[in-house]
């Protein structure tokens, strides 16, 4: 099993503070970086993961995650080409329809047909081929050579596109095993359909996380997270079994979320989870709490696991993780 961090660099943070954080978790043993990619809530992702290049050697670096709303496929394979190169061959692109960096603009996510087409066209980009862009034929003259491409993907439609295009998929939903493997159940189902197995896709499961002897604060400090997984439930066309009973308390979410506040530990609409959900969807509360719920997870196809790396003191959470939970998982 590999571990992954994923943050989002506040407008109250120096860019400069994410090279610092990359460094330490390299050191630590994590194998991926995630930045949270939205252009009005947070620092640049891209010139912080630049900068983080220059001060890394081993881990991966990329956005999570990119989108073809506010990036055109051409522009975001021109910057991961500048990424991989200064990051000698470490960078990886996560891309999704568009969730915050959308939202807050006032425009819609892309259809999984959309997402589809620019998957394709960033590869070949990448790759140096000539691209027909509603026919305009274009060629990317900085073209590196390919690079891992990880679809964002929680619902049947995203999850079947990861299955079918993707490298690798950024699993969406929560620390629960059976909607999981539900989700497992349709990157697998997509990969068939293409030809592929689910051997053939990484699978990247991303959940909030807080490792806190008190188990009140750990459950405040991951409800935020909680809360924009919920309401992403409140518009599923079917929810697995384990989250039926929730489906009024995603409604609330659904409703009250502010985009502003996307993923802030202080957003008034974190106060409206149930201990319950949090428990359901999240880590929280001392390390041997968190051991025996990510033990739970461990028989899945996964092959990563990218924790939460939550603000608010993060160089000591992010020792927490790599220093007293990631070993305790190990043995």
């Amino acid at each position: 099993m590999q571990y992954g961090l994923m943050m989002v660099l506040s407008p109250r943070e120096p860019i400069a503070r994410f090279p610092t954080i990359a460094k330490r978790a390299e050191d630590l043993g994590f194998s991926t970086a995630w930045l949270g990619e939205s252009q009005l809530i947070a620092k640049d992702a891209y010139v912080a993961l630049a900068l983080a290049a220059g001060e890394t050697n081993r881990i991966q670096l990329g956005p999570g995650v990119a989108n073809p709303v506010t990036r055109h496929a051409t522009v975001l394979a021109n910057t991961m080409a500048a990424l991989h190169e200064v990051s000698a061959g470490r960078s990886v692109l996560g891309i999704g329809t568009g969730d915050s960096a959308v939202r807050t603009i006032g425009a819609k996510p892309a259809t999984v047909a959309e997402l589809g087409t620019c998957i394709d066209r960033i590869r070949a980009l990448l790759n140096g081929e000539e691209v027909d862009l509603d026919g305009h034929s274009v060629q990317l003259l900085t073209a590196n050579g390919p690079l891992p491409i990880f679809v964002s993907a929680s619902q049947p439609r995203m999850l079947r596109l990861a299955g079918a295009k993707a490298d690798g998929v950024v699993l969406m939903g929560g620390a629960e095993p059976g909607v999981t493997q539900w989700q497992l159940d349709h990157i697998q189902a997509g990969a068939r359909e293409a030809g592929r197995s689910l051997d053939d896709v990484f699978i990247d499961l991303w959940f909030a996380i807080a490792v806190d002897e008190d188990r009140a604060q750990a459950r405040k400090d991951v409800s935020a997270w909680v809360t924009s997984q919920a309401r992403f439930f409140a518009k599923w066309k079917a929810l697995p079994a384990s989250l039926q009973p929730f489906a009024e308390e995603f409604e609330r979410a659904y409703r009250s979320y502010d985009f502003y506040h996307h993923l802030s530990r202080h957003a008034e609409h974190a106060q409206g989870v149930s201990e319950e959900l949090i428990d359901l969807l999240a880590v929280a509360g001392p390390v041997d709490v968190c051991v025996e719920k990510i033990a739970a997870l461990r028989d899945l196809k996964i092959d990563q696991i990218t924790f939460t790396l939550l603000s608010g003191g993060r160089m000591e959470r992010l020792r927490r993780l790599g220093e007293d939970l990631i070993p305790a998982l190990g043995a």
